[in-house]
């Protein structure tokens, strides 16, 4: 377990691989940074991989704050400044991409290459979905923090340790935070960011993500300099690095180590070997 104070304000990470380019892995409103772990043990041959939680989450500082995208995009930037970071890929699922995408909008010449997935676009499609109220009827209960947790209990993920791990750290997030976050969420539209991106970046989407629809993955502008991709991963839920790990990390290694005018694709072969192993 690593820590940092900024701003006299803890901040936990994590750290896996001892050299190559830098990448930071951001979380979503669900989980901590844990999640992660899978994809980072992957990649770590060739890059450094952090992770780290954002505040309110995970082992990072909980008191009274305001937790929005801004928030968290100044504690990217000074988490890097703090590590003597000059230029980093970013690789964020749910809320983490769209902390990724506003961080590379606003400060072009820190990021090399985006990574998102089941990452919103236009906030206001999920209102239906994340407001508090929707799920209470749904589910029964008042308190956004367990209803969530009872959500992710229904998602497959290959690894139930992780999957444990996930429910945990959801019950244990404040119902302040939850609904600061989703009000952040829901007020965001990540389209004009897009418009300005400079950075190459890639949507990984999962196709039966019932959180966010995978058609967020169609706002992202794949004739737009040739620098934004989309993937959507068949049968795939709302943690593709979990439960399509194999694929998942093979496009992220692929992307990585393109060049700016390579595409990337699921390649028949890990098609047939996801197939393979769904019968086993």
């Amino acid at each position: 377990m690593s820590a940092l104070h900024l701003d006299n304000r803890l901040v936990h990470y994590e750290v896996v691989g001892k050299r190559g380019q830098p990448i930071i892995f951001l979380h979503s409103w669900l989980g901590s940074w844990r999640y992660w772990l899978p994809t980072m043990d992957h990649i770590s041959e060739r890059y450094r991989a952090y992770a780290l939680d954002f505040w309110g989450f995970g082992e990072s500082d909980r008191n009274e704050s305001d937790y929005s995208l801004s928030t968290y995009v100044t504690m990217i930037c000074r988490f890097m400044d703090h590590l003597g970071i000059t230029k980093v890929n970013l690789a964020g699922h749910g809320l983490g991409g769209m902390v990724a995408i506003r961080a590379a909008s606003l400060h072009p010449d820190r990021f090399n290459k985006i990574i998102v997935s089941n990452t919103p676009i236009d906030g206001v499609q999920l209102q239906e979905i994340v407001r508090p109220g929707a799920l209470s009827r749904l589910f029964g209960r008042s308190n956004p923090t367990n209803i969530w947790a009872r959500l992710i209990r229904q998602f497959e993920m290959d690894d139930p340790e992780i999957h444990k791990e996930i429910i945990e750290d959801t019950e244990s997030l404040s119902e302040k935070l939850v609904q600061q976050v989703i009000t952040a969420i829901l007020e965001t539209d990540l389209r004009q960011d897009l418009a300005k991106l400079e950075a190459p970046l890639l949507g990984i989407y999962g196709e039966r993500d019932s959180l966010v629809s995978h058609t967020h993955a169609d706002f992202l502008q794949e004739d737009y300099k040739h620098l934004q991709q989309k993937i959507k991963i068949p049968k795939a839920h709302h943690f593709p690095f979990l439960d399509h790990t194999n694929v998942f990390n093979r496009l992220t290694m692929d992307f990585l180590n393109s060049s700016s005018d390579d595409k990337v694709a699921i390649k028949e072969e890990w098609r047939r070997r996801v197939s393979q192993l769904e019968y086993i």
